[in-house]
């Protein structure tokens, strides 16, 4: 594969960002649909954002990436974009992810205060680190832009620096894993994590096989190409586990996607947990109940703003009060108002 394949794989790398960024304007518009809700978007908005960066950076490696480049150039790109703000800001958002599961299913409570403040000083710190060393390091140990093979190389310092890090953040994320090994979930999220972990280790194996590989001159696209696939894939094997599922059955089985999703919740009693694990209030009907309103003052309200209610016709039907939460674990008010006015006609899975 000469520059051409080369620079067909940029091309369908943005064809498939593009997809990307329908994927993300579709979940921010349907927001408080509950099981893309439940997906912590915010996690999923930061890894849009770290795949997009470390696209940039991946590509200014390349050989075809464009002539008439700089040290400058190489050091924001490949430095600051690929790896501060893409690569480790990728590796981050694994970490804060399964991070949630162990508080909310191991740990029992929402990572606040010094709890999420630690982590978040984590991430800042070495992509800062990292981000500083692409600049003052000089050309022998940081990065150099190569004119006659048209690359950005990594030298000694930045190089061994970034695989650091890299080793920090998997040891880290190994440990979280480990810690997380014997959470109860509903939709397998630590097999789906565990998966994502896999495919990410051995792809950044090969990505540093492929560093110590010898390419000659003519097979520097090459080389480009598979730096940006192998980073590509992981990124977005995490991506569509996470999001895959929800938004495929948001738009063929919405509503009975829904309510399948909430059955299973309530079935495991563990909608509180949920809640702790994507800040998703499952409960917020129970809410008004302890307000003193009941089911029927939700439903007229409801019904008065969304139809043209007369006295002809049937009015809502009443019911008593929903329940308070009881037990932490067991599932909320919305669960049971779901399961008691919803009688599936569809078997639609959940995982």
């Amino acid at each position: 594969m000469g520059a051409p394949g080369g620079v067909a794989v940029i091309v369908i790398c943005v064809l498939v960002l593009l997809v990307d960024s329908a994927a993300m304007v579709y979940c921010f518009r349907n927001r408080k649909y509950l099981p893309l809700k439940s997906a912590n978007l915010i996690n999923m908005y930061l890894t849009y954002v770290s795949m997009l960066l470390t696209f940039i950076g991946t590509a200014n490696v390349a050989s075809f990436a464009g002539n008439g480049r700089q040290w400058m150039v190489c050091a924001v790109a490949v430095g600051w974009l690929g790896m501060a703000l893409g690569g480790l800001l990728f590796v981050a958002m694994l970490q804060m992810r399964v991070y949630s599961y162990v508080n909310a299913f191991v740990l029992n409570r929402r990572a606040t205060g010094v709890f999420a403040l630690i982590p978040a000083v984590y991430m800042i710190t070495l992509s800062t680190l990292f981000g500083i060393l692409a600049f003052v390091l000089p050309t022998t140990s940081g990065y150099e832009y190569i004119a006659d093979t048209n690359v950005c190389t990594a030298h000694g310092g930045i190089y061994y620096m970034g695989m650091a890090l890299m080793i920090i953040q998997t040891l880290v994320l190994g440990l979280l894993m480990f810690k997380a090994r014997r959470m109860e979930s509903c939709f397998n999220e630590y097999r789906k994590m565990l998966i994502v972990c896999g495919v990410c280790f051995v792809c950044g194996i090969v990505l540093i096989g492929i560093q110590h590989v010898h390419f000659a001159t003519g097979q520097l696209a090459v080389y480009g190409a598979l730096n940006i696939l192998f980073s590509f894939i992981p990124q977005h094997v995490y991506f569509y586990t996470i999001l895959g599922m929800p938004i495929f059955r948001s738009i063929r089985q919405r509503d009975a996607y829904l309510h399948a999703f909430i059955n299973t919740i309530e079935d495991k009693g563990l909608a509180h947990v949920y809640e702790l694990a994507s800040k998703c209030p499952l409960g917020e009907i129970s809410d008004l109940s302890d307000a003193g309103k009941s089911r029927r003052g939700t439903l007229d309200s409801q019904h008065s703003a969304g139809s043209n209610f007369s006295g002809n016709e049937p009015g809502p039907v009443c019911s008593p009060p929903l329940p308070r939460l009881g037990n932490a674990r067991q599932s909320g008010a919305l669960l049971s108002y779901y399961s008691s006015t919803w009688q599936p006609d569809t078997k639609v899975t959940t995982t």
